[in-house]
């Protein structure tokens, strides 16, 4: 069963671009068992608020993940001075 992760915050303005190169830069890195796809996400109507989308392939890849690294996303959005707030979501069903 795949898991999807959330994590939001937001960004300053002054910080914006800080924080999609930060990204970019996540996208050049080796990537973590079990790690599947990350979307960067903002929102089409409060526009300082990001999202970092990521689909693993199951709750075990993202645990073995979350106790040997610290997590990407959160400390992005942290390195930029934003609060991250965090959900993890079971995939039940696709289409």
């Amino acid at each position: 069963m795949e898991v999807i992760t959330f994590v939001k915050g937001k960004v300053s303005d002054s910080k914006i671009e800080e924080f999609k190169r930060g990204y970019d830069t996540l996208k050049k890195e080796d990537k973590p068992y079990g790690f599947i796809a990350s979307y960067l996400l903002q929102d089409s109507e409060i526009r300082d608020l990001y999202i970092i989308e990521s689909v693993w392939k199951s709750p075990e890849a993202l645990e073995n993940m979350r106790k040997t690294d610290e997590p990407s996303a959160p400390a992005l959005f942290k390195s930029v001075g934003s609060k991250p707030v965090i959900g993890i979501y079971n995939v039940v069903n696709t289409i």
